[in-house]
């Protein structure tokens, strides 16, 4: 049997192309997918904004039998999935930060790990760098360079409510180099028209065509059938879920209003969490297909003003987390968005683990997954980053050893990014300023 290509497409008609997952038939003769580097490795970071509320996130008990508190719990099918590093420190944004702003610290150094670079405007209300930046290239930028070349692209940045704040730093998260920002894609609909919509033709009928899942499905009926002989059971198996998955994405982007998934006025849209599923899915799907291995989704801003309104609430997050620890009621608020948030990187994992790899493990047994936060609590009305709140999900193809909350003693998040590094393949010994990075946390693997 020929041996299939990676980026083999299901096209159809109107120019619809879609990526296939990875399949046994793209291996070749005489090899098998467990051989070692034959599945692709991937991460993603996922970012979150103010910090959770200790008591109710930080779980309790030993390394390995330790007890989820309430905001937690969500994660509890990921358990043995999961490792909990537990005393990292954002050391970049302590000692050399660059700025005078919490948010502006913290959402700058989240991914960067270098001193914030200051623009023309200066330092202005609040101690905000107005039209300031990110000291250099982010963690996930930086793997790109090093593994985007072998996918149609190099990364993929999804934002959700990631956009409309005057302060340039904390809007964005993921950069090239200083002044350099990558903007995520925020609307679904033409995130989906870009990743998996037509190739060629007019650009308004592409919009059009890819949110009809009629076309999505037709497009692929005839390749899929002339695909198929060349495919074993599982492989088959595989393309249907595929396929099906697609479906599902393009259905409830049709299920929105007006067929169109607009991008929702600040703070008062109830489509905030579908929107949010709709990128995890995409996203999953995309690293599924191997049409990237680098990914991000940016929840809101830093200094996030987003009122959680299906929650039940109607002050913004921000303003929450600025009440005094003896404020019960907020508390409580920030607890139950830290627990929603919980809940969203529960169903990306899920997402990913849904999907085969093609050697009897799941996506996710292939993906670092950090989950990254721009500031140490959310309650208290404090900014601080000496217990930064990372969760570390996936297998990275059995690079991390998981199922465990390690203490770790004071080290940099920049010395957590070199072992996600070597999670990738990569053979870095070192990120960001480099006085604050001794290497990999040796006790993560």
């Amino acid at each position: 049997m020929k041996k299939l290509s990676r980026r083999t497409l299901l096209r159809g008609a109107g120019g619809v192309a879609l990526g296939l997952p990875f399949l046994e038939a793209m291996v070749g003769p005489r090899r098998t997918v467990a051989q070692m580097g034959t599945i692709p490795k991937r991460v993603i970071f996922f970012f979150t904004s103010c910090g959770p509320v200790p008591e109710t996130w930080w779980p309790t008990g030993g390394e390995t039998d330790f007890t989820f508190p309430m905001a937690m719990q969500p994660l509890e099918p990921f358990r043995d999935r999961i490792l909990i590093p537990d005393g990292v420190r954002m050391t970049s944004a302590i000692e050399r930060s660059g700025g005078r702003n919490g948010h502006d610290k913290g959402t700058g150094h989240a991914l960067v790990c270098r001193p914030l670079a200051e623009g023309p405007s200066g330092f202005g209300e609040f101690g905000h760098l107005w039209d300031g930046s990110a000291g250099g290239i982010s963690i996930d930028q930086h793997i790109a360079n090093a593994v985007g070349d072998d996918t149609r692209f190099r990364s993929l940045e999804y934002g959700v409510k990631a956009e409309g704040i005057r302060q340039a730093v904390p809007s964005r998260i993921s950069y090239r180099a200083a002044f350099q920002p990558v903007i995520p894609m925020h609307q679904p609909g033409a995130a989906f028209d870009r990743v998996f919509g037509p190739l060629t033709g007019d650009a308004a009928a592409q919009a059009r065509q890819a949110r009809r899942r009629e076309l999505v499905l037709g497009a692929v009926q005839g390749e899929l059938g002339r695909l198929r002989p060349r495919l074993g059971t599982d492989d088959r198996r595989r393309v249907d879920a595929h396929v099906a998955a697609i479906d599902d994405i393009t259905s409830r982007l049709d299920g929105l209003e007006g067929g169109v998934c607009n991008v929702p006025e600040r703070g008062d849209s109830t489509n905030v969490p579908e929107w949010g599923r709709l990128h995890m899915d995409m996203m999953a799907r995309a690293l599924a297909c191997d049409l990237t291995r680098v990914a991000s989704l940016q929840w809101v801003n830093g200094q996030s003003y987003l009122r959680h309104e299906w929650l039940g609430q109607s002050d913004g997050h921000h303003s929450l987390s600025h009440r005094g620890d003896s404020d019960t009621t907020a508390r409580n608020q920030v607890s139950a968005i830290d627990r929603w948030y919980v809940e969203q990187f529960a169903y990306l994992l899920g997402a990913l683990d849904a999907v085969e790899a093609g050697d009897g493990q799941t996506v996710l047994d292939h993906t670092t997954v950090v989950w990254v936060n721009e500031q140490e609590r959310g309650i208290g009305n404090v900014h601080r980053f000496t217990r930064m709140p990372y969760v570390i999900a996936g297998g990275g193809s059995g690079y991390w050893r998981s199922g465990r909350k390690v203490m770790v003693s004071d080290r940099s998040h920049s010395d957590m990014f070199v072992n996600v590094m070597h999670a990738m393949g990569m053979t870095d010994t070192t990120f960001g300023d480099p006085d604050f990075c001794t290497g990999p946390i040796e006790s993560l693997t």
